[in-house]
């Protein structure tokens, strides 16, 4: 079987992109390397994790039907009521333009701006895209369905339910899937996530009754077994391969840069190369869920917390 051919996107080293990429945190940078990445191996439609059934093999080459899968589900769970929808990190618009196939009116936050560059290719005019983070969000505009998406773990809990309460119809809904912790903090091989407990605390402070919290860990884990086995067959010994020549091109200077960064450097093999982040160990210290939640027509939003 051979490589899937990628759509022509811009790729390439456009100016205003690689400014725009100086100002990303590391976790949206991350993002914007792994969608490279993917959409030129495998044909990436997403950015986030696949959703697996049993009839579909765990193989790389699967992932993008897998992610499919993982839409697919999402928007099943959209409540026949919904007509307007806010699409709160929006990545590059393929589940906003799926939304839109659908007959939904669509609204999209993206605070990124490399991800809004792709988002705009994909959607065109046919939405409004907010360039800017959720919590700063300013509209007049009220919609009847909050989306988030596996960006929820990058916001304030309180101050994201603030504003998804001011921006919410009466009765509209909140539909967040995402990964959450299970564990303390602590140095373990998968980072990332608010703590489930503290989630379901926060939410009990809001004008918001749950309708739904269906547990998608086993699912969404052998995602991870897939990445571990990317990083430890091909990543790693293309990472060694590049650290060995240039030992020898520039002895001196690789000697200086792998004491003065070591710690660094450490770091970021203990996390990619460790081999530890499995299917198995994110089934131990992570939980992903999928919530849906109704927004009370009498209570009144919590306010925020100092």
């Amino acid at each position: 079987m051979g490589w899937p051919q990628p759509e022509t996107y811009h790729l390439g080293p456009n100016p205003d992109l690689l400014k725009a990429a100086e100002s990303l945190a590391s976790r949206e940078f991350g993002l914007v390397l792994g969608l490279l990445v993917g959409r030129y191996c495998l044909n990436m439609q997403d950015l986030h994790y696949g959703y697996w059934t049993k009839d579909l093999p765990i193989e790389l080459l699967n992932l993008p039907k897998a992610q499919a899968q993982y839409t697919d589900f999402l928007l099943s769970h959209i409540p026949d009521s919904t007509q307007t929808i806010l699409d709160v990190g929006c990545g590059i618009g393929n589940t906003a333009r799926k939304l839109l196939e659908k007959g939904y009116q669509v609204d999209c936050v993206s605070p990124n701006p490399l991800l809004t560059t792709y988002a705009r290719e994909v959607l065109g005019d046919r939405v409004t895209i907010f360039e800017c983070h959720f919590e700063a969000l300013r509209t007049d505009k009220r919609y009847d369905l909050m989306l988030f998406s596996e960006s929820f773990l990058f916001m304030k809990p309180d101050a994201a339910l603030t504003k998804a309460t001011q921006l919410l119809n009466e009765g509209g809904y909140l539909l967040l899937t995402d990964v959450f912790k299970i564990v303390p903090d602590g140095q373990t091989a998968i980072g990332g996530g608010q703590h489930l407990s503290i989630f379901r605390e926060v939410v009990s402070r809001f004008p918001f009754q749950q309708l739904k919290d269906i547990d998608l860990t086993p699912h969404i884990a052998p995602t991870f077994t897939l990445l571990n086995d990317a990083y430890s067959r091909m990543l790693k010994p293309a990472y060694d391969l590049v650290i060995a020549r240039l030992r020898v091109r520039f002895p001196w200077v690789m000697k200086f840069l792998l004491w003065k960064f070591r710690s660094a450097i450490r770091k970021y093999e203990n996390k990619h190369f460790s081999g530890k982040r499995t299917a198995e160990t994110f089934m131990a210290i992570k939980s992903y869920r999928l919530f849906l939640f109704q927004k009370s027509p009498v209570a009144r939003p919590a306010p925020l917390r100092d």
